[in-house]
């Protein structure tokens, strides 16, 4: 009744995606692609939107790589930064883009002093020269103010990924909270731009650069007819900044959101009116009976129908009298457990959405975990053994829960070697 899964191609496709077989076996099989899978693509989406932000990315990257290629210049990164360590950022890891922003974010004026330590105490002309250039980018006012805005669209995105992640996640909050985002990122184009320009005036002043944009040669084509219209006039570095880094990135993001989730707004449409169930009572009547209705056609394939929307209609107005005001609908299904049966279009419906997940993250953690348990010393692990690890591994409160010196006693009974006479 419910399907989710990453967002490859041969789970997801269109026509010949595992999602596209199953509906054609079930139309009724909702599929709801991995939540935490779409906003992971929301960042590639905006990272790849401009220039100038898959260069910032290119240079977070470079800051990494100089640094690990040599214990000798990650110890000198370890004395000078205490607090973490810069990261790697990769494509499918949810949270390294944050994490990799985040450590420079904190610790750029240490940052800078290792970069100052090793271009002067290395013997190699080509680091010397990389950590001087490197040095000169992290310390201009454009990467600074980059560096701020970034972290504060990654900060809100991970907290909503991490949150989506939750076993007891349900359509309702998923809804919510992604409605919330998409807020955030509304009211950041706004006046995200005016509070960066500020942290990021306290940053630089903190690390003694100056707070102004680097000068900008204009360009100017050459024109090969009279009638050409006249170059554009120039604008100072600020509003290009603005207009082509900031809005592009911003814009990027809310376009991402309302394509990437319209998936989620079609289940609104159908559920939506469930979800707090409690707030029937103030819905108009004709109202209701249209959305019972709705609901019907939803869940109908050809001659076979899972509810009725007429006895639905008539079981919430009695139901809705019921439970109380702050009522969620996983509170009101065991609510209906107990009146034995005598709601059984709202129990199926209740049941329906309840069953849709909306991230496939749990899995994703089981094949993590092979990583952990499967490594170069077990490569000749057999597939029995490296199936029970994997379950004691995952069902780790089950595991913990278990009395050892029973298990022990068991397993030396059987065996043991010497016969009883």
């Amino acid at each position: 009744r419910g399907q989710s899964y990453d967002n490859g191609a041969n789970m997801t496709g269109q026509y010949q995606g595992v999602q596209s077989r199953i509906l054609q076996l079930n139309s009724r099989a909702f599929f709801m692609p991995c939540a935490s899978h779409k906003l992971n693509l929301l960042l590639r989406d905006i990272a790849k939107s401009s220039v100038k932000a898959m260069t910032f990315f290119g240079t977070i990257e470079r800051i990494y790589t100089i640094f690990s290629a040599s214990t000798s210049r990650w110890a000198i990164l370890n004395k000078h930064c205490h607090i973490m360590t810069v990261k790697k950022w990769s494509e499918t890891r949810w949270e390294s883009r944050l994490e990799s922003v985040k450590a420079i974010r904190y610790q750029m004026p240490e940052i800078l002093n290792a970069f100052e330590e090793i271009s002067n105490t290395s013997s190699d002309s080509l680091i010397r020269s990389e950590c001087k250039s490197l040095e000169n980018e992290i310390g201009s006012y454009e990467f600074i103010l980059s560096i701020i805005i970034w972290y504060d669209i990654l900060v809100e995105v991970n907290t909503i990924s991490k949150s989506l992640q939750s076993p007891n996640m349900d359509l309702d909050i998923s809804a919510s909270m992604l409605n919330g985002l998409l807020s955030f990122l509304n009211d950041y184009r706004n006046t995200g731009f005016k509070s960066a320009k500020t942290t990021a005036k306290d940053l630089a002043k903190a690390i003694g650069v100056s707070a102004d944009f680097k000068k900008i040669r204009i360009r100017t084509k050459k024109k090969m007819f009279s009638y050409e219209t006249q170059d554009e006039p120039s604008k100072n570095e600020e509003t290009i900044f603005y207009q082509d880094y900031f809005l592009t990135i911003v814009d990027q993001a809310i376009v991402s959101m309302n394509m990437r989730f319209s998936q989620l707004e079609s289940f609104n449409n159908n559920f939506g009116f469930l979800y707090r169930i409690s707030k029937i009572k103030f819905m108009e009547k004709e109202e209701l009976r249209k959305c019972c209705h709705d609901l019907q056609n939803g869940l109908t394939d050809g001659e076979l129908k899972d509810i009725d929307g007429y006895e639905l209609y008539e079981e919430l107005l009695i139901f809705c009298t019921i439970i109380s005001e702050e009522t969620t609908a996983f509170q009101a299904l065991s609510v209906l457990k107990k009146c034995c049966g005598s709601f059984p279009n709202i129990s199926i419906v209740l049941r329906i959405i309840l069953s849709i997940p909306v991230t496939s993250a749990g899995p994703e953690r089981s094949f993590s975990k092979l990583k952990i348990i499967k490594n170069y010393l077990r490569s000749t692990l057999s597939q029995c053994k490296l199936t029970s690890l994997a379950t004691l591994s995952i069902e780790q409160q089950i595991t913990d829960s278990l009395d050892f010196s029973e298990l022990i006693a068991i397993f030396a009974a059987a065996k043991a070697r010497k016969k009883q006479f």
